[in-house]
């Protein structure tokens, strides 16, 4: 390996930037929103307070809950249910949608359906839990451009061979999370030539075209189902303005990872509706399994108003193969 090469590995594994600590579990000033992965109605607190009541003590106005596909016919306790969002606005706090699924990896985007089956789906949920006309439904976008400039330096550290076990082991050794990392990678090289470039010329910039057809598609949906759902995108700040460049949404939800492709100038240019922040544990908080609580605070920007949040239900339209209780997956 070069030394170029050897120097950019170890920035690789020292993750480039520094992060930044969390927020504590406390109010934290402009951050009234949060997002988690599991239902708000099975968090308690040593005082013996409520999910919903312990959020409004520190000052959370709005809680952002997950859409998804459900997994081997399962229903993870990360979907929001319609008796979670009746718990949420039954205690006077808003909700914003967010559907996620697969949506860090790249195969996710090349498929050329998944814009129009994952608004599908996000809308028959929405439904199934009275979201009203008007809210937003984001779309997430977990790095894939960032994804994709990160298998393009694995390509050349292994000259476009699999990852070496010596390697391999380094990685993992240096954070298990890799995993996904060597994963995508592995499959990059078997799809890398749908970008008609040689790879030490493919760009993070390169997915925007596929990342815009999928948001093409899940606009269409959105606007065919006459539901007046708006769209959001969650993710880099290079996306996010791509996608407003071309007018294709309606709000932009920055992900926590600031070394992701153009998050300073997106925060820079003031066009951003939430900034998530670094994983707030709270250690007097515990869900049912007693496991320690723990989310996301999201900056507001105040300037922007309106996070295409609701409040409120609308007509109820019930999924006859939705479940009443999600099954837990802590």
């Amino acid at each position: 390996m070069s030394l170029k090469l050897k120097i950019a590995s170890l920035l690789f594994l020292s993750n480039v930037a520094v992060a930044m600590a969390a927020p504590t579990c406390n109010t934290q000033t402009g951050m009234s929103a949060v997002d988690l992965s599991q239902p708000i109605t099975t968090i308690h607190t040593l005082s013996r307070k409520s999910g919903t009541e312990a959020f409004k003590v520190i000052g959370v106005k709005t809680i952002a809950r997950y859409f998804d596909w459900p997994e081997d016919g399962i229903i993870s306790c990360r979907v929001l249910l319609p008796k979670e969002s009746d718990a949420i606005i039954g205690a006077g706090l808003s909700i914003v949608s967010i559907f996620q699924n697969g949506n860090d990896d790249p195969e996710t985007f090349i498929d050329r359906t998944r814009g129009k089956l994952d608004a599908t789906r996000a809308i028959k949920l929405a439904q199934a839990n009275g979201q009203p006309s008007g809210s937003a439904i984001y779309f997430a976008v977990d790095g894939v451009d960032q994804t994709i400039k990160d298998s393009v330096f694995e390509y050349a550290v292994n000259k476009g061979g699999p990852v070496s076990s010596g390697r391999k082991h380094r990685l993992l050794s240096a954070d298990p999370t890799f995993r996904k990392h060597i994963k995508f990678y592995e499959r990059f090289r078997h799809y890398h030539n749908i970008f008609k470039k040689p790879v030490p010329q493919i760009h993070a910039s390169d997915m925007l075209p596929l990342v815009e057809h999928y948001f093409r598609e899940a606009k269409a949906t959105l606007a065919a189902s006459k539901t007046g759902y708006k769209i959001g995108a969650y993710g880099s700040g290079a996306t996010c303005a791509h996608l407003q460049k071309l007018g294709l949404i309606d709000y932009c939800w920055l992900a926590m990872s600031t070394g992701w492709p153009g998050f300073k100038e997106q925060i820079a240019s003031g066009r951003w509706n939430m900034a998530q922040q670094r994983t707030t544990f709270c250690k007097n908080w515990k869900y049912y399994n007693h496991e320690t609580v723990h989310f996301d605070f999201n900056k507001v920007n105040s300037s922007k108003g309106a996070l295409g949040q609701w409040s409120k239900k609308g007509p109820v339209m019930p999924m006859s193969s939705l479940p009443t209780k999600c099954e837990n997956t802590w």
